[in-house]
């Protein structure tokens, strides 16, 4: 893909996040030139050398609008972070702040003849039990779902007026860092690793290089109106996927939490969702997009994963 991105001008939004940054890595290796977005000049000192930092607010169009006219694509993976118990008005925050830029950003490319590379999630498709998820599943959210399927519902509506758009919907994104490290790594750390209810429910899960990778072969290889589903090869239970992150951290997992202790603590929306079970296939994107996994299963992926964050800590 160097060949096909060498030089390309990208802007990035959410560029110092967990996914962002990722992105940003996988496309300046590939030869592309990255213009991230961030929150402020302090934040700019996290991004990955050679990125070139711009300031923007979600939320203040004009901060960042201008921006399309000078790159040659946009990745949108910014996204306003819960930062504590997840209520019915954090969600509806992080709705309307997603909807702000995603519609400045995909009618700026509309209009620029620009690509957009929109950031989803499997959450859109909601609880299907142990039945295989496809792009072609009708979309129907558990509540952190919620806004990426009306967006998603937008942006399939703009590609029929024209607009040049690409969605990725990963799975539950683990790797060094983000909802992983806070979620799963440091509970391991203190041997208080639970499960959320019974953990039946499947969980499709990528490691966060492969969704990276995943948005260069977007860019390079995606027909305009594409729609992928970014996951590993072997969907796990939720219980499979705590006991493998305890074992490998040297311990067990400590039993079970019910799904309406951990909705105290962590609100309904977000217990909702993570309960939900999404045995999702990726065979689109391997097919269309000559991308693969290379962590194909958690197991593959969990021992670096902790190898760093163990460095780290």
């Amino acid at each position: 893909m160097a060949g096909i991105l060498e030089g390309r001008r990208v802007l990035i939004t959410g560029a110092t996040g967990f996914v962002g940054s990722a992105a940003a890595k996988a496309l300046m290796a590939e030869g592309s030139k990255v213009i991230a977005l961030v929150r402020s000049r302090a934040r700019a000192a996290e991004l990955v050398p050679g990125a070139c930092a711009e300031v923007g607010d979600m939320l203040e169009p004009h901060t960042y609008r201008y921006l399309v006219d000078e790159v040659d694509a946009v990745v949108h993976t910014a996204q306003v972070r819960a930062g504590g118990r997840v209520s019915a008005g954090t969600v509806r925050k992080m709705k309307h702040a997603n909807h702000v830029m995603t519609t400045t950003l995909a009618d700026s490319c509309k209009a620029a003849g620009k690509r957009f590379v929109y950031t989803g999630g499997c959450f859109v498709y909601g609880d299907h039990g142990s039945s295989w998820i496809n792009e072609s599943t009708p979309l129907a959210p558990s509540p952190l779902g919620e806004a990426d399927a009306a967006e998603l519902t937008r942006l399939r509506a703009l590609h029929h007026q024209g607009l040049d758009v690409v969605t990725l919907s990963p799975g539950f994104v683990y790797g060094p860092g983000g909802n992983f490290k806070t979620g799963f790594y440091n509970q391991g750390r203190k041997n208080q690793l639970r499960c959320i209810g019974a953990g039946d429910n499947y969980w499709s899960c990528v490691h966060v290089d492969d969704l990276a990778a995943a948005y260069a072969a977007a860019l390079a290889h995606a027909e305009p109106g594409d729609e992928y589903n970014i996951v590993d090869d072997s969907p796990l239970s939720l219980s499979s996927f705590v006991d493998q992150v305890a074992a490998m951290m040297g311990g067990k997992r400590k039993g079970d939490l019910p799904r309406w202790v951990a909705a105290l603590a962590l609100g309904g929306p977000a217990i909702a969702s993570l309960t939900t079970s999404y045995r999702v296939d990726n065979s689109k994107a391997q097919d269309r997009l000559g991308w693969a996994p290379i962590c194909s299963t958690v197991a593959e992926g969990l021992p670096p994963t902790l190898t760093v964050l163990e460095r780290e800590t």
